[in-house]
């Protein structure tokens, strides 16, 4: 360990830094003699009652008595330890840590710590260029377009630096080894791909730099502007950054959720900076994944109310749902913000204008209301076993509260919703285990076998139900296929669902079933009732899997000739690019080898 940091070292923190310039930088001052003054950052006031004295480097409120010097100022508004406030200000300051007996800075993880300054200077370097590529050469002009045409201003491509990553993917290698950056150190940041490290992670895409809490770019978010792939890339786990526990633009606005102890988590990228630029700057937005219990714990220290603002489609409840609970076991308040006119934030401030954004934000509604009114349109709760499933599915929430009085009024509230008996309620929710287990063993719903004529039972949708009839299953389907490795339609569909339900921790046949349509809900339970896959389950599933990866990469592979076949490279880009299609297909074929291989042995034994 290194130790205490030195008195003399906090001692440079306090004299170096200016106590007016730091405290300004979150509440504005007006001078007043030898003195400044401004409205209390610590708490909400409208008369100034807070006070600084620069010549002894101190402040005080009269107001709420918060008082101190740089370094508790930085403590309180940033919730950080002592020696993390030290670190944070010395840094701003230029001054190196010495800790007592006069080392410097020294730990077990300074290689990592100068490895991440590396890698954010890197990438700083990068979006500066990219940026650059986006808003002043003609090669980002359709993404430039695209961001205009979204609405989006100049002010904001500005300050979100966003910028472009064009199609030729072996510039950025040329362009970073020309400014003498080594080919190991580039391999290992996240900038390349992983099969063909010449090539760039990203290309064509509209890029979103990621910030952290201070401001430093520490990866990229990139989405597609035309032909095929995932609509959204983003960076992997790097030394300097773990996307579990980064938020989206919360550099920007960690000031506002302390202002007005409120943040609004969003889906993704373009609807954060429709919020930013319509002056709701409180907005931030996991980063490619589930809300996380290490993201909800970054805001928890400066908001007290959550508002969750999910699109409105499957995944998007599915993320509600989910963030919900995290949130409420943090304790938080939580709302719902709901959209009408448009399916998310950017598209609402495009066609409807910034303030019907923000009287939607004003309108939301309590976490409560939003889940119960779901539940009346996921369930038939015009019926017993409706009724019950609802209330089963409502319990979980009751668990994430804090208080027995919210419990005991989410219960009554319930009740009311539903028309249910409080005294029935409460003993099911006294039992709630061995009800629910109760209602996913009992047969679903009568049989109607007209209704799966209509769906073809081939080696995908099979592959489905026998994962849905052995869910335990389902963890070796998703770590093998995504959504993309699926041709049937309905069978892309069912894929989909059972991850949202895996992601909401609620992988079960009721949750299954109340996100599918009336036709695949039958086919489903009476596949499940029939005992048809309860056999050789496990056989089946991994053939399965193997067979719909090998279409998947047959497909992929017969899509990259059909573009190797009319490709005519006219300069050194489109060769590169050709070289690149070339390296891709086989890579595909030496996959397809291996999965013939596989099967042969297989065959065999």
């Amino acid at each position: 360990m290194a130790g205490r940091i030195s008195l003399e070292t906090i001692k440079q923190v306090t004299d170096r830094i200016d106590i007016v310039s730091l405290i300004g930088e979150y509440t504005r001052l007006e001078r007043r003699g030898s003195e400044w003054w401004g409205c209390c950052p610590f708490h909400t006031e409208k008369t100034p009652s807070f006070h600084i004295i620069p010549d002894k480097k101190i402040y005080h409120c009269f107001g709420c008595g918060q008082g101190g010097n740089v370094i508790s100022f930085c403590m309180e508004m940033e919730k950080l330890s002592f020696a993390d406030a030290v670190k944070e200000l010395a840094n701003k300051a230029g001054i190196k840590i010495i800790y007592e007996g006069g080392r410097e800075a020294v730990s077990p993880d300074e290689a990592a710590s100068r490895l991440k300054e590396q890698y954010k200077e890197l990438y700083s370097r990068v979006a500066g260029t990219f940026h650059f590529l986006l808003t002043n050469t003609e090669n980002g002009k359709k993404a430039y377009d695209y961001v205009k045409n979204r609405g989006i201003s100049e002010q904001t491509i500005q300050q979100f630096k966003l910028g472009y990553a064009p199609a030729e993917r072996f510039w950025l290698r040329r362009f970073l080894n020309e400014k003498h950056y080594s080919n190991d150190f580039l391999n290992n940041s996240g900038l390349f791909s992983k099969k063909n490290p010449q090539a760039a992670f990203f290309s064509d895409r509209l890029l979103f730099p990621i910030f952290d809490r201070n401001g430093s770019v520490i990866a990229f978010g990139g989405r597609l502007l035309s032909g095929d792939g995932p609509k959204y890339l983003n960076t992997g786990d790097l030394v300097q950054y773990k996307k579990g526990e980064t938020l989206y633009a919360f550099n920007f606005a960690r000031q506002a959720i302390r202002t007005e102890k409120t943040v609004i988590f969003c889906e993704g990228y373009m609807d954060v900076i429709a919020y930013h630029q319509s002056g709701i700057l409180n907005a931030v937005a996991p980063l490619g994944t589930a809300l996380t219990e290490q993201q909800v714990k970054l805001i928890q220290p400066f908001a007290d109310t959550v508002l969750l603002s999910f699109d409105s489609d499957g995944a998007g409840r599915s993320a509600t749902w989910k963030a919900i609970l995290l949130c409420r076991k943090a304790g938080l308040t939580v709302k719902v913000i709901r959209f009408s006119g448009g399916k998310d934030p950017a598209e609402i401030m495009l066609n409807l204008g910034s303030e019907y954004l923000t009287s939607c934000v004003k309108n939301a509604i309590l976490d409560n209301d939003y889940l119960l009114s779901d539940l009346g349109k996921m369930y038939r709760v015009d019926t017993p076993e409706g009724k019950t499933k609802a209330s089963l599915a409502f319990f979980p929430y009751i668990d994430s509260l804090q208080s027995d009085i919210q419990k005991e009024t989410s219960l009554d509230l319930l009740c009311q919703t539903f028309s249910l008996k409080p005294e029935a309620v409460r003993r099911d929710f006294s039992n709630r285990n061995a009800a629910q287990k109760r209602i996913e063993t009992r047969q679903q719903d009568i049989q109607r076998p007209e209704l799966t004529e209509k769906i073809k039972l081939n080696a995908e949708i099979r592959s489905l139900l026998a994962v849905i009839a052995n869910l335990d299953f389902y963890p070796l389907m998703r770590s093998s296929l995504s959504s993309d490795d699926f041709e049937d339609s309905v069978a892309k569909d069912m894929f989909i669902i059972l991850e949202e339900c895996y992601r909401s921790e609620a992988l079960s046949y009721s949750s299954i079933l109340a996100k599918c349509s009336e036709t695949v809900s039958r086919l489903i339970t009476d596949a499940v009732m029939s005992g048809e896959y309860g056999e050789n389950s496990r056989k089946t599933i991994e053939d399965c899997i193997q067979l719909i990866k090998r279409n998947s990469l047959v497909r992929r592979r017969d899509r990259l000739v059909n573009k190797i076949r009319q490709c005519v490279p006219h300069d050194r880009a489109e060769q590169e690019e050709l070289e690149s299609m070339v390296l891709e297909k086989m890579s595909i074929d030496s996959e397809l080898n291996k999965q013939k291989e596989m099967s042969d042995d297989r065959s065999r034994t």
